[in-house]
């Protein structure tokens, strides 16, 4: 009975420590989306969506649902890289697009 109650609560802790390990993974996936989010804003191509995944990320995270707020969160960080990229590309193409 006692090797019984000493492996669920090891049990019970590793299972925390878990947990714990996958939050903080998630909350610092979601800080890293939401920087490359700001730097697209600060060229002026965040992208609609962006901060609406941010957002979901955060409620399924809150839930429970880690798989589901880590594919919002790499769905919101490749929207704004791909902002970041889509911005510098025009800068450079704009003008071969005017009329002349």
């Amino acid at each position: 009975m006692m090797k019984k109650t000493i492996l669920l609560s090891v049990l019970a802790l590793v299972l925390s420590f878990s947990q714990v390990s996958a939050n903080a993974e998630f909350e610092a996936a979601w800080k890293a989306a939401d920087e490359k989010r700001m730097e697209a804003a600060a060229v002026g191509y965040e992208w609609r969506d962006t901060k609406k995944f941010l957002k979901q990320a955060k409620e399924a995270a809150e839930q429970g649902d880690l798989d589901k707020a880590m594919k919002l969160v790499a769905k919101a960080h490749e929207q704004s890289e791909d902002a970041i990229t889509q911005q510098a590309r025009e800068v450079h193409l704009w003008s071969s697009r005017v009329i002349r």
